[in-house]
């Protein structure tokens, strides 16, 4: 019962994290937008529970990756805020990550919707 109570002491913390994500970054409320419709595709579409798995993780990965993002180029920022060309370097490196999992995740979305907008 103590693991299952310091488990769910991360949650409110990370649930923070989420919700400053959306209010702070441009970037995140793009995403939220791109989720509500996505999901409303879905439920409209009534893609199967396997599709649904697909949808899912592609969403999630988004979502990961611009957290992570956001997260290092917070840190990045507090650091310093002078030019320097390695805190450059690993911004473009996460921010190259977004941009790789948003590819996927519309790859994905793609290969699941294209299907049922055949006529």
């Amino acid at each position: 019962m103590k693991r299952i109570i310091h488990a769910l002491r991360g949650f409110p913390p990370a649930w923070n994290g989420l919700v400053r994500l959306v209010k702070t970054e441009r970037h995140a409320r793009f995403h939220l937008v791109a989720t509500v419709g996505v999901i409303v595709a879905g439920l409209v579409l009534q893609i199967s529970r396997y599709d649904w798995m697909w949808i899912t993780l592609a969403m999630g990965m988004v979502w990961a990756a611009e957290a992570i993002n956001s997260g290092l180029e917070r840190l990045a920022d507090r650091i310093t805020r002078e030019t320097d060309q390695e805190i450059g370097a690993a911004k473009d490196l996460a921010a190259g990550g977004v941009l790789a999992a948003a590819i996927a995740a519309v790859v994905i979305g793609a290969l699941v919707f294209l299907p049922y907008l055949s006529l």
